[in-house]
């Protein structure tokens, strides 16, 4: 493993074996952290499974926005970093596997059925699609492998793995994808927005969707990632943070979008932004 903290795992990969491979990585964000300063990988494709939250990857010039079951590729040989984002608050997976089969096989598959999987998920870079809750499932016993090493029973295990995973992503890569944000989405983001000014209650939005509480809560989780009370506060802090450069006082910001005080305003701020709001205001006026 080359780093380890309770939310962060990054394993290298050809320590344990897996000749094709980089690195695997999982983390757990209860909070924002520093972004990905821009970096490539030679001749390696890296696969992101996010799975709750949102994280953004900028390749070239383009900004791509990941929410909770959202799976990306990143081209090879190409710079990317999280742009002007931190590393956001939620789950992700990712595994960089080396193309060049001069390494050796990718976890034993014959060269064609590896070129397949390759070539397919090299199609699909760029662009992002949904995943499936059973990657997820895959992925946590690759982690549990690799945390707890036993010699030859776990490296078979951990290349049947693998290999179930390029296979189920190129599965879902082919899937016809749903369309996103879908009408009711639309019409609850525009009720947001015309409402930042106060608080928003979960119980109204769900009456306006016509659900219940309970079912609502986990509809909205699963259509964007994240519970709806998060996702409020998110666009609450991304008019703040326009509000905050027209030099208005962070007090007066924070009352205008419904907090209670500006202290709660500031934590909320930087659990979303990894800066508070004076910090953030200093740093956007040095650019």
């Amino acid at each position: 493993m080359e780093t380890s903290t309770q939310e962060r795992k990054v394993f290298n990969l050809q320590e344990y074996g897996i000749r094709r491979g980089l690195s695997f990585g999982h983390y757990k964000y209860k909070e924002v952290k520093p972004g990905l300063d821009s970096h490539r990988h030679e001749e390696t494709l890296e696969i992101c499974f996010c799975m709750k939250g949102q994280q953004h990857y900028k390749v070239g010039g383009q900004l791509y926005e990941l929410n909770g079951n959202d799976i990306f590729v990143v081209p090879p040989d190409t710079m990317h970093s999280t742009g002007e984002f931190p590393e956001d608050k939620g789950e992700l997976f990712w595994i960089q596997i080396l193309l060049n089969n001069s390494t050796g096989k990718l976890c034993n598959l014959p060269k064609k059925h590896s070129d397949y999987l390759l070539e397919a998920l090299q199609k699909k870079s760029a662009v992002i699609f949904n995943g499936a809750f059973q990657l997820k499932f895959i992925l946590e016993k690759l982690v549990s492998h690799f945390e707890k090493w036993d010699s030859i029973y776990s490296e078979i295990m951990a290349d049947q793995l693998i290999k179930q995973l390029l296979l189920e992503t190129v599965m879902l890569s082919k899937k016809p994808q749903q369309t996103a944000p879908t009408i009711k989405l639309n019409q609850l983001d525009n009720y947001i927005q015309q409402n930042l000014h106060r608080i928003i209650y979960v119980d109204e939005m769900a009456n306006l969707s016509g659900m219940s509480t309970g079912y609502f809560k986990a509809w909205f989780k699963l259509q964007t990632g994240m519970p709806p009370k998060e996702y409020i506060n998110r666009s609450k802090i991304e008019q703040g943070k326009i509000d905050l450069l027209k030099n208005r006082a962070v007090t007066k910001v924070a009352f205008d979008l419904g907090f209670s005080s500006s202290q709660y305003f500031a934590t909320t701020f930087k659990k979303f932004t990894g800066y508070t709001p004076k910090t953030y205001c200093r740093l956007q006026m040095e650019y």
